[in-house]
């Protein structure tokens, strides 16, 4: 759930497992750096599981659709810049243009940057 912070963007998280678990099984992605520990760590990513890429691109739409309720999405191009872990608090920000960049907390590399397009109304 987004939790707005006096105008500092929207705040997610922390980021949990059985959270995880429920996105690989609507995203039929059985990839094990996401749902077990210790092949996250064995993969390299270190001890806490991997959050999968669309449940980080939902993130940057939840804040789009808040910010923009009666706007409709006609394109969305996203960069995957970093991961997103376990027990990670999470920060969106959006920006003219509009985009939006997702990022965790106490990194400053975003793991996500998010161009949308909207659709024009006569």
């Amino acid at each position: 759930m987004a939790d707005r912070q006096n105008g500092a963007g929207w705040r997610f998280g922390p980021v949990s497992g059985p959270e995880m678990a429920q996105w690989c099984a609507l995203l039929r992605d059985d990839n094990a750096i996401h749902l077990r520990r210790e092949a996250a760590e064995a993969a390299g990513f270190g001890p806490r599981r991997v959050n999968p890429g669309p449940a980080n691109l939902a993130y940057v739409i939840s804040a789009a659709m808040a910010a923009h309720p009666q706007a409709e999405f006609a394109e969305i191009a996203a960069f995957f810049a970093g991961n997103v872990f376990e027990g990670d608090r999470l920060a969106v920000a959006l920006t003219p243009g509009p985009s939006g960049t997702l990022y965790a907390e106490g990194r400053a590399a975003p793991a996500l940057q998010v161009q949308f397009t909207f659709k024009e109304h006569d």
